[in-house]
């Protein structure tokens, strides 16, 4: 008989594929050794409607980033900036030039 593998998810085991063993058979669950948890969200968990990704969003924001010390986070936040500023002063010249070429 070949193993059956799958993923926990709140509590429950989560098989990767469906199980061809009779209703009622007992079995017993072991962790695979070395296998990591995944990293993130799998795919069909990301949220679809827009209540979902709002709420998504909004626990986004709520994350600060700890990695960074008070100064590294100054430095690149005064960087997000100057660099939003150099996009919208370059905004209007990039669209000139578009226009330009239609005419």
């Amino acid at each position: 008989m070949n193993a059956l593998q799958g993923t926990i998810k709140n509590g429950q085991i989560i098989l990767d594929s469906p199980a061809t063993l009779p209703e009622g058979t007992r079995v017993e669950v072991l962790p695979i050794k070395g296998a990591r948890p995944a990293l993130g969200m799998r795919e069909e968990d990301w949220p679809t409607t827009p209540e979902g990704i709002a709420a998504l969003l909004a626990r986004m924001d709520q994350v600060e980033p700890g990695w960074l010390s008070p100064e590294d986070d100054a430095a690149w936040r005064a960087a997000l900036r100057a660099q939003k500023e150099f996009e919208k002063r370059r905004f209007l010249e990039d669209a000139e030039k578009l226009q330009r070429m239609w005419e």
